[in-house]
C-alpha cells in the first residue's frame, strides 16, 4: 500500500521549519502585505516567503520615505514585479498571518495580490541586526534572513535579461558568487537609536525601469 518516499519523508522534518541558512531557493510569497511605519510613515511591504521544502521566512521591503523619497528597495520590488511577469499590482484586503509579541496572529491586512503565490527564485542571505525593544537599543544582536537577489524560477533568469527578453540566465551564477552572510561593520550606541526605515533603507535613486510596450509580458 505504502513505498516509502525519500523526499516527503524529509519534507516531514522541516514543516513549519523556519528558513535560516543563506542560499538559493525556489518558493513562493505567501504574503505581501503594504506596511507603512509608524514613526516615519516610510512606504514597504513585508513578505513571507515559502520555500518549496516547507521552510519559511519573513523580511521587509521599504520602498519610499514618508516625504516621497525613493529607497533602494524599489529596485527589489521592481525586480520581483519583472521576474514574476507584473505590470502593475492592486491591494485588496485579506487574512495575513503575523508575529507580534513573540507568537503567530492571523489579522486582516492589505496585500499585493498579484505578488503571490507565484513561483519565484531568491538569493536569500542571513544578516545580523542589533535588537530594539520599545524603539531602543538593547545592546544585543541577533539573525534574520534579507534579500538579496531575486531571478525567475523556471528560467533562472534575473530582471535585466527577463526585461532584456534574453533568452539564457547568465547574471545568477556572477550574483551566486557574492552571496555571503552579512554581520553587522559597526554597532550603534543604544542612545543613538533611531527608526531609519528598515534594512534596506538607503537613499539612491532606484534603476529605472520603463513599463512600456517594450516589456516582453
Amino acid at each position: 500500500m505504502y513505498k516509502l518516499d525519500p523526499n516527503a519523508a524529509v519534507k516531514a522534518d522541516t514543516i513549519g521549519a523556519y528558513l535560516n541558512e543563506t542560499g538559493k531557493y525556489i518558493g513562493k510569497f505567501t504574503r505581501a502585505e503594504k506596511l507603512v511605519s509608524t514613526n516615519k510613515g516610510t512606504d514597504g511591504i513585508g513578505f513571507t516567503f515559502k520555500a518549496d521544502d516547507g521552510r519559511e521566512c519573513r523580511f521587509d521591503i521599504w520602498t519610499r520615505k514618508g516625504n516621497g523619497e525613493t529607497l533602494t528597495g524599489l529596485n527589489q520590488v521592481n525586480a520581483i514585479m519583472a521576474c514574476l511577469k507584473v505590470r502593475e499590482v492592486t491591494i485588496i484586503t485579506q487574512p495575513v498571518r503575523r508575529w507580534e509579541n513573540n507568537q503567530e496572529v492571523i489579522v486582516d491586512g492589505q496585500v499585493f495580490p498579484e505578488l503571490q503565490n507565484k513561483p519565484i527564485g531568491l538569493l536569500l542571505r542571513s544578516e545580523e541586526y542589533e535588537k530594539m525593544q520599545d524603539g531602543q537599543l538593547t545592546g544585543q544582536t541577533g539573525w534574520r534572513m534579507g534579500l538579496f537577489a531575486i531571478f525567475q524560477a523556471d528560467t533562472e533568469m534575473m530582471a535585466s535579461e527577463v526585461l532584456g527578453k534574453k533568452t539564457k540566465p547568465e547574471q545568477l551564477a556572477k550574483v551566486i558568487g557574492m552571496l555571503a552572510d552579512k554581520p553587522l561593520k559597526q554597532r550603534r550606541h543604544p542612545a543613538s537609536s533611531n527608526n531609519g526605515g528598515g534594512n534596506n533603507g538607503g537613499s539612491q535613486p532606484p534603476e529605472s525601469i520603463q513599463f512600456d510596450d517594450d516589456i516582453p509580458f
